[in-house]
């Protein structure tokens, strides 16, 4: 080989890893980010449910709607249904929906499922979120990532529709803090 391909070849070598370190780097991260993102989201979705008082769990903008409790109930029960789908196994007996709603069960319910599901994202790698999962009766299969994301899009969807609930008693909802 001459001085001139063995030059080009350091070169060429040198472009590739630059090339990929950046694509290298950032792999796994992404469950990272799920994990602190998700933190945040129940943060916020908790200062939700503190700002609703206790008699307020009952309340329903109309007739035929969730109550406050019924809804964050709804909120939590299908986080484990879309993330808790990336883990094999029976949900633990504790994340089955309770039947109050009351403010301190809601409460402690939507915290275990939070941490169920923080749990779950944590051990997550590309391998499982790239894989493909059953999606619901009648509907088309979901890759993992389908399945963090629409926890993330239903939590927010949900704590919006408390946004309202809070509003309707007067009360002002907590803000947004990243």
């Amino acid at each position: 080989m001459d001085r001139r391909t063995a030059i080009q070849s350091v070169v060429m070598g040198t472009v590739a890893v630059a090339t990929l370190a950046p694509e290298a780097k950032a792999a796994g991260k992404d469950v990272e980010a799920f994990s602190t993102h998700w933190e945040s989201a129940k943060a916020f979705t908790l200062k939700v449910v503190d700002a609703m008082p206790a008699d307020g769990y009952t309340f329903k903008p109309q007739p035929d709607m969730r109550s406050f409790g019924e809804l964050m109930q709804h909120l939590a029960m299908v986080n484990v249904y879309y993330i808790g789908r990336l883990r094999v196994g029976e949900t633990p007996e504790l994340l089955k929906p309770p039947a109050k709603t009351d403010k301190e069960t809601i409460k402690q319910y939507m915290t275990a499922c939070f941490d169920y599901c923080a749990d779950v994202l944590k051990g997550l790698n590309d391998e499982a979120l790239d894989k493909s999962y059953p999606g619901r009766p009648n509907t088309p299969p979901l890759n993992g990532w389908e399945l963090v994301l629409n926890g993330f899009i239903h939590t927010a969807h949900h704590r919006g529709y408390a946004d309202v609930y809070l509003r309707m008693k007067n009360i002002e909802p907590p803000t947004y803090a990243v």
